[in-house]
């Protein structure tokens, strides 16, 4: 076990080099890299999501912008004004409403046709007619 730890602080040791020597400062400078990292992630997620969700140029630099700017609270409101669907979501909801729009035309059917595999009867009188041809 004592070789593990004493392996890790040997790999440690020279990124160290960059942090304070008092804890309270290590401290404060580790918080502050997780922050940032934190602030490098939101800007990549916002970047990628924006990307999917529409075509325009300024909506998108607007989206980045506020997010990198106002990193936590930034996000929130990204999450408020973002599109609610991605552009594939709208053309497969756009193909699908054109494809049931084409069966629901297709379906349509002449009063006297059948109907579900049942034939309509009429409420005439049903004898059978003789051939009067000659």
């Amino acid at each position: 076990m004592s070789s593990i730890v004493t392996f890790l602080q040997g790999f440690a040791q020279p990124w160290l080099v960059f942090l304070a020597e008092d804890p309270a400062l290590r401290l404060l400078q580790s918080g502050m890299l997780l922050l940032g990292i934190v602030v490098i992630f939101l800007v990549f997620f916002t970047t990628r999501d924006i990307l999917l969700r529409t075509h325009s140029f300024w909506y998108m630099f607007f989206s980045i912008v506020i997010v990198a700017a106002l990193p936590v609270a930034g996000f929130f409101l990204y999450l408020l004004i973002r599109p609610p669907h991605t552009n594939k979501e709208r053309e497969l909801e756009e193909l699908l409403t054109e494809v049931l729009v084409d069966t629901r035309k297709s379906q349509r059917r002449v009063p006297g046709e059948k109907k579900g595999g049942v034939v309509k009867k009429s409420k005439k009188n049903t004898a059978p007619k003789e051939n009067l041809s000659l």
